[in-house]
């Protein structure tokens, strides 16, 4: 008795052997089929994904060309002006670069008391009625 002897053995003429490979082709068949269409499916998905990718990318630009046209200097210098109230510093309240060394050095100034506060510390507080 062979150790593989079941295998030269014939079913209705074609060897034992045959039928395995056989069926093991078309198992590979199957796979491979299987696996293509899965990999249709997501090439599917990737196509949609870098569609929505270009569209951001659209709306990122148009969206940076907003920020632009927001961000200009006359137009912020326009609104600071008129709801806040804010000018341009005048040239004289500005230092030369050189002097900056003596203003940091400099002791700082004492603060003007403000007349509220010191007329508030003054005044006694009234007495509440019982």
């Amino acid at each position: 008795m062979r150790l593989f002897g079941f295998l030269d053995r014939r079913v209705r003429g074609v060897r034992v052997i045959d039928l395995a490979g056989a069926v093991l082709l078309c198992g590979l068949v199957l796979v491979v089929y299987m696996a293509k269409t899965g990999a249709g499916g997501t090439a599917t998905d990737i196509d949609k994904v870098q569609l929505q990718i270009d569209d951001e990318h659209g709306q990122i630009r148009l969206l940076q060309a907003e920020v632009a046209s927001e961000e200009q200097p006359q137009r912020l210098a326009t609104l600071s002006g008129q709801l806040l109230n804010l000018q341009p510093i005048p040239p004289k309240h500005e230092i030369p670069s050189e002097a900056l060394a003596d203003v940091a050095h400099a002791p700082p100034p004492k603060p003007a008391p403000n007349p509220t506060v010191v007329a508030a510390i003054a005044t006694p507080p009234a007495e509440a009625p019982h």
